[in-house]
């Protein structure tokens, strides 16, 4: 006779009845699946999390990451489930050290001997090739125009097919003035990530940015060649992001700020920002509602004028440094701001322990954000005299107005010299005088470029009749 055992029973609410299904023997230890779930979720985070920081990890990154999240179905006794959480704790720790140089989407388009070589082998990333430069100008159309504060305005462009810039570059932007064209670069403020436009802000001062602030509107064209520039948002390196930004010099930092929370979303962003005034103060809403969502981004304004009461005062100093950045030391830095300010940054930073190398400035890239904005000068009518400028290695001559710069000159003669600022500041343009005289900046060059008759031809005027190796 065949012997009957009980069948133990557990109730099961499925819809509005109970069904009663046999209930597993040894049971007793193992979880709910909701326990299960909650557990998988937490490992698929992790997973996430991996992917966002070393997008080139692979398999490598994958495989433990993926067969830790099944974990909690093939063991699901609390033991193995607390420990399979912290083994991948702890793969996340050594993952991120293993895969240091995994690389981030947007990465430094130059390989800066300097900041290079002091990187350590655990903070550097392979740096991918940079957005190749797009020939000529092409006009983009002003979609939307808004003011960031009383003196700074965003100009948002429709976004040319295919174009491509790392957070720091800027664009060259050409406009009619008096029926000559004229050139000036501004630093691109929007993000890589940010689809179908591309954004510039303009500080009004000088009669270029005077004219884009008065006569630009939505529906306008404006027309716009680049990228370019080498102040670029360090994706080579992994070590927390500090930015020291100085009035309109915020413009390439939020762009590198924007970048940082979309590509890297778990690396530490610190923002030191000084200004006169609280109406200064430009991306403002933004800035405290970026702070406010991402907890590894740091943000502290300071006012060297006009400190509201309860606010920092006084210009970015080693104490505000230390205040916000754990270790000054271990960190790179981006800095951009009027020409005194990087200068004093340097010597703060290097006062810190920050070796140079990681320190990321540099004298254009202030020049186009704080301004790019020199007046054009118009000749001088009635003043001086025309003089005749020959182009050697052309085999063309012109006659320069009084008051016209020798790239104005050579432009005006279908003569190509290549250049980018038209302020003095790239040395795009540096060009050898073959003879003559010409008015220039004494300080531009350093004297032994000098002695060998290089010059700017953007900021050099004839005094005399003269040969340019163009």
């Amino acid at each position: 006779m065949t012997r009957l055992t009980p069948v133990r029973r557990r109730r099961e609410r499925r819809g509005d009845g109970l069904a009663m299904l046999p209930a597993p023997e040894g049971d007793a230890l193992d979880l709910p699946t909701s326990i299960l779930a909650l557990a998988t979720t937490l490992h698929l985070a992790i997973l996430v999390l991996l992917r966002h920081r070393s997008r080139r990890g692979g398999p490598l990154l994958l495989l433990p990451s993926a067969g830790l999240a099944a974990a909690p179905w093939v063991a699901p006794e609390p033991v193995w489930l607390l420990s399979g959480l912290a083994l991948h704790a702890g793969w996340f720790v050594l993952s991120g050290r293993l895969f240091a140089g995994a690389g981030s989407p947007a990465a430094s388009p130059r390989a800066e001997a300097g900041g290079r070589a002091g990187a350590s082998a655990a903070s550097a990333r392979p740096a991918p090739p940079a957005p190749a430069r797009r020939q000529g100008f092409e006009p983009a159309t002003v979609l939307a125009v808004v003011d960031e504060t009383r003196e700074i305005r965003t100009f948002r462009l429709r976004r040319p097919e295919g174009f491509t810039f790392v957070p720091g570059q800027f664009l060259m932007v050409r406009v009619l003035l008096d029926g000559k064209p004229v050139v000036r670069c501004y630093s691109i403020s929007s993000a890589p990530e940010a689809t179908g436009y591309l954004e510039i802000s303009v500080k009004r001062q000088g009669l270029v940015s005077g004219a884009l602030h008065a006569t630009v509107r939505p529906g306008s064209a404006l027309e716009v060649k680049g990228p370019a520039g080498s102040f670029t948002y360090p994706g080579d390196d992994a070590r927390p992001l500090v930015l020291l930004a100085g009035g309109v010099g915020i413009t390439p930092l939020v762009s590198m700020l924007r970048h940082a929370v979309a590509a890297e979303p778990t690396r530490p962003v610190t923002l030191l920002y000084s200004v006169k005034g609280p109406e200064d103060v430009a991306f403002a809403d933004e800035l405290r509602s970026v702070a406010r969502r991402h907890p590894q981004v740091r943000l502290a304004v300071t006012f060297t004028a006009r400190a509201p009461e309860g606010a920092l005062s006084g210009r970015i100093d080693g104490a505000l440094v230390s205040r916000h950045v754990p270790d000054p030391a271990g960190a790179v830095y981006c800095v951009c701001g009027p020409l005194p300010m990087i200068e004093a940054s340097r010597a703060l930073l290097s006062s810190l322990g920050v070796p140079a190398a990681q320190v990321r400035a540099e004298a254009f890239e202030a020049a186009v954000a704080a301004a790019a904005t020199a007046p054009v000068r118009k000749a001088d009518t009635g003043m001086g005299q025309a003089l005749r400028v020959e182009f050697t290695r052309s085999g063309r001559s012109a006659v320069a107005a009084p008051g016209r710069s020798l790239l104005e000159v050579a432009e005006e003669a279908g003569v190509e010299v290549p250049s980018l600022c038209r302020a003095g500041a790239c040395g795009t343009c540096k060009s050898r005088l073959v003879n003559g005289e010409v008015d220039f900046p004494d300080d531009l060059l350093d004297p032994g470029e000098r002695r060998e008759g290089w010059i700017l031809p953007c900021v050099a005027r004839p005094l005399t009749g003269c040969a340019l190796d163009a």
